[in-house]
């Protein structure tokens, strides 16, 4: 294994593969954040035993085993910051408005809806939203008319993130805004730090490899009632966001609604949706 420390990467270089994640990815990378991948890919360079980011490059257009590497460096550049509840108003909208309102149709009007509701986190990381959006599901279970249920699919580009969320086991930390009965209710303990959700949640939740700027790989997960993408955008810039609305928009079925991060927006990216409001809360539904 080889020490990095001392190989920087030139701006020709960083050009180069920041276009290249850009092609693949549709997240632009600016010059401020050369250092960011010169960080986050010394380890590969490190693994692989390559005496310049010239010839990861090189790996990554032109190996054999370039398919193999282009999945480590998703892997390598993103970012798997998240947590249980995170963004309570958002989620509560989504419990005492959505929901709610979902289910009162149902009720109302059966045949408008399939037998089963389904729910896409786009972006999932390591699986805590669609986890959190299980649970508050589950807490519902007896609003939910019979013959009528929820299917959640989590998505996101990096494989590890993927394999973690499978695997529903979280430290401490990341369960820091949940409360200790739905802990209590909804996982079981594996030592001191760490908690696994129990497979009444881990059953309602599918996790899929997804690239938010491919419609193909889109299409394959079929369309929702309801899509959380929350703080995915910000990662891209106005070309790519445009795209992946697109994509989010065409995955929706009519009146769906769309959650974003609580800092992000459709101004200037798409007028295809209408937003409704909760509070300080934006929503963005399907016409």
């Amino acid at each position: 294994m080889q020490n990095t420390s001392n190989i920087n990467l030139n701006d020709e270089t960083f050009c180069k593969i920041r276009d290249l994640i850009y092609q693949l990815t549709g997240i632009f990378y600016s010059e401020q954040k050369k250092y960011l991948i010169e960080t986050r890919l010394s380890k590969r360079l490190s693994d692989l035993n390559l005496a310049n980011y010239e010839d990861y490059f090189y790996l990554l257009k032109y190996s054999a085993k370039q398919s193999d590497e282009i999945k480590e460096l998703f892997n390598s550049i993103t970012t798997n910051e998240t947590s249980f509840f995170r963004d309570v108003p958002q989620l509560k909208v989504f419990e005492d408005d959505v929901l709610k309102e979902i289910l009162k149709q149902i009720k109302e009007s059966p045949v408008n809806y399939s037998k089963k509701i389904r729910i896409w986190s786009a972006g999932c990381s390591t699986g805590e939203e669609p986890f959190t959006l299980a649970i508050i599901i589950m807490e519902h279970l007896n609003e939910i008319p019979a013959g009528f249920s929820f299917e959640i699919i989590g998505s996101d580009i990096s494989e590890n993130a993927l394999s973690s969320a499978r695997k529903g086991i979280y430290g401490s930390y990341t369960l820091r805004n949940t409360e200790p009965r739905l802990i209590e209710k909804y996982f079981d303990k594996v030592d001191n730090e760490q908690f696994q959700v129990r497979n009444n949640i881990k059953n309602m939740v599918s996790f899929y490899n997804i690239n938010l700027i491919n419609f193909d790989s889109i299409k394959k997960i079929g369309n929702f009632d309801i899509i959380f993408c929350r703080n995915v955008i910000i990662y891209f810039n106005n070309d790519s966001k445009k795209v992946v609305i697109s994509n989010l928009y065409d995955s929706l079925k009519k009146n769906g609604y769309l959650f974003l991060g609580h800092s992000e927006s459709l101004h200037f990216i798409s007028s295809s949706f209408k937003l409704v409001g909760f509070g300080k809360t934006p929503l963005y539904v399907k016409e």
